[in-house]
């Protein structure tokens, strides 16, 4: 009888045991709220959470890296909008200024406006990213691209080159715009027969037309001016073009994202009504096995007094 009693007391013993474990258990992973406490819980689903992990990094620096692209287009097509409103206005100068009704004073005015917008567009042509470096400077983005030399000309510092960006997708894309097909309308590298300096020549030589009246420079000057103009016009709808790429990529990112967080959230996230009631049958379990293992005891200990 004495061995039969000992026998049940201990397993009732490891029965509490495990009992308050499994209470535990649930205990910390309700506070976690994740499925598993160790990776030793459930190694397989520990690599899938680790693999989705990494997918989701890697995610979201491509999300970032898109974010920082997309800003400086921004910036560039705000500095090129501001240019166009320029250029247009002008355009509008070198109108009236070939009009006879202008005096040469009127004139005179009107060439040193004209000198105040290229010095504008000057110092909006050297315009800096976020990170410090040029704009339209080309690969040489930390060389200032539009520099006056001692004899008054603008010159081109940086190149023609085309800064890309490969997208996870395989798609490369062009993120930068050079000072060439800023005012030139080249693309490539540097070609000799554009002159990306050429825009503050034109201008110059507009104002100095003004200046003495000659009609016939003025007219010629105009020309240039919209092309300049058109030339800014098509740069800035290649940056609408890249825009709608990145808008597109990014999109597929975030719904990409969103699976990829279903999918962790499966393989990670503690289902808590689950956990709840499990929870809840467990301490009735153990309560049940507490009462037992007291009920037993005294029985064990009034046989032994009598």
């Amino acid at each position: 009888m004495k061995v039969a009693t000992n026998q049940y007391f201990r397993e009732l013993t490891r029965l509490l045991t495990e009992q308050g474990g499994e209470v535990a258990s649930l205990q910390a992973k309700l506070a976690s709220g994740e499925k598993n406490l160790l990776p030793s819980d459930d190694v397989n689903a520990a690599v899938r959470v680790l693999d989705l992990n990494t997918l989701m990094s890697h995610h979201e620096t491509q999300q970032s890296n898109l974010k920082n692209l997309d800003s400086r287009l921004v910036q560039e097509e705000s500095v090129m909008a501001s240019m166009g409103s320029m250029l247009m206005r002008v355009q509008e100068l070198a109108i009236m200024g070939a009009n006879d009704t202008f005096s040469a004073d009127n004139r005179r005015t009107i060439a040193a406006e004209i000198r105040g917008y290229k010095e504008q567009i000057l110092m909006l042509a050297n315009s800096r990213s976020s990170d410090g470096s040029y704009l339209f400077a080309g690969a040489k983005s930390g060389t200032q691209p539009f520099v006056v030399a001692e004899d008054g000309t603008v010159q081109y510092q940086g190149d023609g080159t085309r800064l890309q960006v490969q997208l996870d997708a395989g798609q490369v894309l062009e993120v930068n715009t050079t000072g060439f097909e800023l005012f030139a309308g080249g693309s490539n590298t540097r070609n000799t027969t554009l002159d990306a300096a050429g825009a503050f020549t034109t201008l110059e030589t507009l104002a100095l037309a003004l200046e003495s009246g000659d009609r016939d420079g003025i007219a010629a000057q105009m020309e240039d001016i919209d092309n300049l103009r058109l030339n800014m016009e098509l740069a800035r709808t290649k940056i609408g073009v890249r825009r709608n790429v990145i808008e597109v990529r990014a999109d597929i990112l975030e719904e990409q994202k969103v699976s990829l967080t279903g999918l962790l959230s499966e393989n990670k996230d503690l289902d808590y009504t689950q956990a709840i009631t499990e929870l809840s049958s467990r301490m009735l379990a153990l309560e049940a096995a507490q009462s037992t293992m007291s009920k037993i005891s005294q029985l064990v200990l009034f046989n032994y007094l009598r």
